[in-house]
């Protein structure tokens, strides 16, 4: 009950997730989780997530100011953004599918999303989420061949979520 996506261009995976998150909801259906939000953006590394289901928007990222040539992630917004989540999957009801961003950097080295994933899996909650090729070995030896890789396509999204359903 672990579906992920690899995408080769950039953003592809995000909008993607995020697509299907809409798709879900507008379905009725239980959805817990987070997918990066398309915001207007002061600089490019700028990022957002989109809390699900209530579509609440948290920044994650921290401004290191001009001449910067780095993208810093707000480490502890991450973290109070995974609570919230958390506390989402406690309250799931049945049939209630976990969509999250992204496997990251956070993730290989055991942090931000790692732990809610496995919360999620062991209360038989469907989850979705793409992995960037720079980190599928850490996924690899996180999901230790229990994930199912599924096609970068809604449909295929979707069917993987009905196969879980049986």
């Amino acid at each position: 009950m672990l579906g992920f996506i690899t995408c080769s261009v950039r953003g592809e995976a995000d909008r993607l997730i995020a697509a299907l998150a809409d798709r879900l909801l507008a379905e009725g259906r239980g959805v817990i989780g987070m997918v990066r939000a398309e915001r207007a953006q002061r600089s490019e590394c700028e990022m957002h997530l989109r809390l699900l289901p209530e579509g609440s928007i948290h920044e994650i990222s921290q401004d290191l100011g001009r001449g910067a040539n780095a993208c810093a992630l707000d480490a502890g917004a991450l973290e109070l953004v995974v609570a919230q989540v958390a506390r989402s999957l406690s309250d799931a009801p049945a049939g209630t599918v976990a969509l999250f961003n992204k496997f990251g950097k956070q993730e290989a080295a055991g942090r931000g999303c790692r732990d809610l994933i496995a919360q999620a899996i062991a209360a038989n909650v469907p989850v979705i989420l793409s992995v960037p090729p720079e980190t599928r070995a850490d996924f690899a030896r996180f999901s230790e061949g229990f994930a199912q890789e599924v096609a970068p396509n809604i449909e295929a999204l979707v069917a993987f979520l009905t196969a879980c359903e049986r």
